[in-house]
């Protein structure tokens, strides 16, 4: 059977009070290796789209993640009202961010900030800055 968690608060019980380390160590034990914990991760980004708070948005935002083994590329597009997500990067990013696997885990969880990891210098972005920093209200992340 696939371990996989049905929203963000279930995925958010499993990092809690984790450092970024122990956090990629839990997930991708848990989810079988960080491939699939991304895979998860991703889905949960496309199973909590909120069309309404993307109202007018359209774009595709690409994913760096590090990972022990290397970088997974991943995007997220959104338009016309959808959300898709998939591996690979994109043709023509809207906005492009690096970040290590552990930190993306607790960024989405509400553990950490995108502005905090930033003057940490442990996510950068390149591209639509303002399209970046709103995209975390597109999704119900509670």
């Amino acid at each position: 059977m696939e371990a996989r968690a049905r929203d963000f608060g279930e995925l958010r019980k499993l990092v809690e009070g984790s450092s970024a380390e122990e956090a990629e160590a839990k997930a991708t034990d848990f989810y079988g290796g960080p491939d699939e914990a991304l895979d998860v991760l991703f889905s949960l980004y496309r199973d909590s789209f909120v069309p309404e708070n993307a109202s007018g948005v359209a774009g595709e935002f690409q994913f760096d993640v590090t990972t022990p083994a290397e970088v997974r590329e991943y995007t997220v597009l959104v338009s016309d009202g959808r959300c898709e997500t998939r591996r690979g990067a994109s043709a023509s990013a809207t906005a492009v961010t690096a970040i290590g696997l552990g930190d993306l885990l607790l960024l989405s969880t509400g553990q950490t900030s995108g502005f905090h990891l930033s003057a940490e210098k442990r996510l950068s972005t390149r591209g639509d800055l303002g399209a970046a920093i709103g995209f975390k209200d597109w999704f119900r992340l509670g």
